[in-house]
């Protein structure tokens, strides 16, 4: 039998150590989920046996409220990587009726800290004539993540003592939610790739990131039928708005 050409062997031995690199990453990736997964479920069940106390003060049981709400999603999320299902994948999803103006009230209660840290404000507006919500048929824990990295965003990339606010508003077809900052602003170049993967606008290099998260959210929103977009200019700040079908049974609600 022909011994095979040098480069048939060069190939198989690049092959075998990209395999060996892969299943590297693939025990590591599977030993870090591993390791989160326990101190999610101590906060979870620690949160959960706090809340029970009969006597609990309102304002802390409002913040164990919130902790839990958060180890919660961070628990699914966890699982969902347990289970193979990587953080933007667009077709792993636990549907239910969320109804927005909850889901985007707790998470600005919770984003708080982290705006009181840099002296700033949150301003939430709930546009809901009827106080009825605004319901959405969807995976309330990657919904959460979209909110979450458009209002982490905002807080991270405005100076100290400025105004992130965000906007809920029930139309006759879709919700809407918009942030706002008053950040650096976007460059027209940097619009154009805002949402592509690993992508960061030139002068953010010393703030932390990897350029993931408007890509996750992007595919996330366009997998429960919504769209996303940004207006901004240089110096300027930014405004994200989120557009996502509402319930069947939403629409024209306002007309009944």
């Amino acid at each position: 039998m022909p011994s095979e050409e040098p480069g048939q062997e060069l190939l198989l031995r690049e092959l075998g150590r990209i395999n060996s690199e892969l299943a590297t990453h693939r025990r590591l990736s599977a030993m870090t989920v591993h390791d989160l997964a326990n101190p999610a479920q101590v906060i979870m069940g620690l949160s959960e046996l706090l809340l029970d106390h009969p006597t609990l003060d309102p304002f802390v049981r409002s913040r164990v409220e919130q902790l839990h709400r958060s180890a919660v999603t961070m628990s699914a999320l966890i699982a969902d990587l347990s289970q193979g299902h990587a953080l933007d994948d667009d077709t792993h999803h636990e549907v239910r009726r969320v109804d927005l103006v909850e889901l985007v009230s707790s998470l600005v209660e919770r984003q708080r800290v982290l705006a009181e840290a840099k002296d700033m404000r949150l301003l939430l507006l709930v546009e809901q004539p009827d106080q009825r919500g605004c319901w959405v048929d969807g995976d309330p824990v990657k919904l959460e993540r979209v909110m979450g990295n458009l209002l982490g965003n905002a807080i991270k990339f405005s100076p100290p003592r400025s105004t992130v606010s965000i906007a809920v508003d029930r139309g006759f077809d879709n919700a809407k939610i918009a942030v706002r900052d008053q950040g650096p602003g976007i460059s027209a170049e940097g619009r154009t790739r805002i949402f592509e993967v690993f992508h960061r606008e030139s002068g953010t290099e010393q703030v932390p990131g990897l350029g993931l998260g408007l890509f996750i959210t992007k595919q996330i929103v366009e997998s429960h039928g919504g769209t996303i977009d940004v207006t901004s200019e240089p110096g300027q700040g930014s405004t994200f708005l989120v557009e996502i079908p509402l319930a069947a049974d939403e629409p024209y609600a306002d007309l009944a």
